[in-house]
């Protein structure tokens, strides 16, 4: 064999080692089951949140935001239980958008209609305009006084 030039002696170095690396990087790979069964059990504990998260929304009006943080706690609470400690917040928040937008696009979050915060507003205007009311009968008692007073000056 004749080497001419130091990229062939590099060629046949990376040729050469290029199986045992594929081989050693296999092993590692099914070695590591818990990164495995990570993967494996993420997106079911998302869907399943996001699918408490909708449920409880039938009973109490709670905004898009507030549920998504409680579906990433339970998820992280459940991978906590199954023993996985150390685990990326943003990880489990994509899986949870991720599940929603699934679930949403599957129409399965549509079985959950979600309650309406109290409107409080309607119940405010109505006294303030009570309110109001009283205010003009004082000001158009006040203008009759007023009328009276000046029919007596004159």
């Amino acid at each position: 064999m004749e080497i001419n030039s130091i990229a062939d002696v590099i060629t046949a170095v990376v040729a050469v080692s290029l199986p045992i690396i594929a081989t050693y990087v296999s092993k590692w790979l099914k070695g590591n089951k818990q990164a495995e069964t990570l993967v494996s059990v993420l997106p079911t504990l998302a869907k399943d949140a996001v699918v408490a998260m909708q449920k409880l929304g039938v009973t109490e009006a709670i905004e898009g935001v507030v549920k998504k943080a409680r579906a990433v706690q339970i998820v992280a609470k459940a991978l906590s239980d199954l023993g996985f400690n150390e685990t990326n917040e943003a990880t489990l928040a994509n899986a949870v958008e991720s599940a929603y937008a699934q679930l949403k696009a599957d129409g399965t979050l549509d079985a959950y209609p979600q309650a309406k915060p109290t409107d409080d507003t309607q119940a405010e205007i109505a006294k303030a305009e009570a309110e109001l009311a009283k205010l003009k009968e004082q000001e158009a008692a006040a203008q009759k006084q007023l009328d009276a007073l000046k029919g007596a000056q004159n």
